[in-house]
């Protein structure tokens, strides 16, 4: 634990940097290979990225039903700001989703209302329109911000290496969340855990995204994005998947990708 203490500031950086996208290496780490190496191998792949823009589709499916699908365009940015636009047929756009720090906005074209309110309204807002899949599990399993209380712990397992994210208390280290690599450093699942410590999320990464187009800034290292992410919401009988197309890492005016401006907008509906 000693070890553990000294190197927990690093440890933290790791877990914000690398849970963007997983690094691709071309061979596994040798085992004799120290601490603060693994930890400098673990962030080199995203050290750099601020956020992406991404071709995807996406499919929900709820309790065993059919699942429903929809292409579009995903937006990250770094930290928590979040964009998907679905798009029909000839690239017309279904609905605008953006998320803030604080707030949300969804705007149906179709509609013509945008609808905006507290982030914490967003859940409850799908629900009642019939959107069950919750598109932060996407920004949950790809990006990570330590909490006030948390602490992130690390220890090589049979096949690799785990690093845990723990609530800390008086007498008590419940784990909030168990992202685990292999032997090279290729982020493979996340596992997140409730209040009970008991696993409700499970997400998988598998393969990487088929195309890679030139980012805005130079000296940005290699870095995949999975081909599929998975994500098994068992408390809610969610099962999200996203298959990954295209995408850019930090393309430029990122910042300036998160409004929603409608032709026909008609107003806005304040959602409490």
């Amino acid at each position: 634990m000693e070890y553990m203490k000294k190197t927990l500031p690093i440890l933290l950086l790791i877990m914000f940097l690398s849970s963007c996208a997983p690094r691709v290496a071309v061979k596994p780490i040798p085992a004799d290979t120290p601490p603060y190496r693994i930890i400098k191998m673990a962030s080199a792949g995203t050290e750099n990225i601020k956020g992406f823009k991404a071709l995807v589709k996406v499919s929900a499916q709820v309790d065993g039903k059919i699942p429903q699908g929809v292409d579009g365009v995903l937006y990250f940015e770094r930290p928590d700001r979040f964009r998907f636009t679905g798009l029909a047929f000839m690239g017309f756009t279904i609905f605008d989703l953006v998320l803030t720090s604080d707030k949300f906005y969804f705007y149906r074209p179709s509609e013509g209302w945008l609808y905006t309110g507290p982030r914490e309204a967003f859940k409850k807002f799908l629900a009642k329109n019939g959107i069950q899949a919750d598109p932060e599990i996407i920004g949950r399993a790809l990006f990570l911000e330590k909490k006030e209380g948390e602490e992130f712990l690390a220890e090589k397992s049979d096949n690799g290496y785990d690093i845990y994210q723990a609530r800390v208390g008086p007498g008590i280290l419940l784990p909030r969340m168990k992202a685990v690599y292999d032997a090279g450093l290729n982020l493979k699942e996340k596992i997140f855990y409730d209040s009970l410590a008991r696993p409700y999320l499970y997400v998988t990464m598998s393969g990487k995204a088929k195309e890679v187009l030139p980012a805005g800034a130079a000296g940005i290292p290699p870095v995949a994005l999975p081909a599929r992410l998975t994500a098994k919401d068992i408390a809610h009988g969610i099962i999200l998947t996203v298959d990954f197309e295209k995408y850019i890492v930090n393309p430029e005016g990122l910042d300036k990708d998160f409004s929603i401006e409608g032709a026909q907008l008609k107003g806005i509906r304040e959602v409490r």
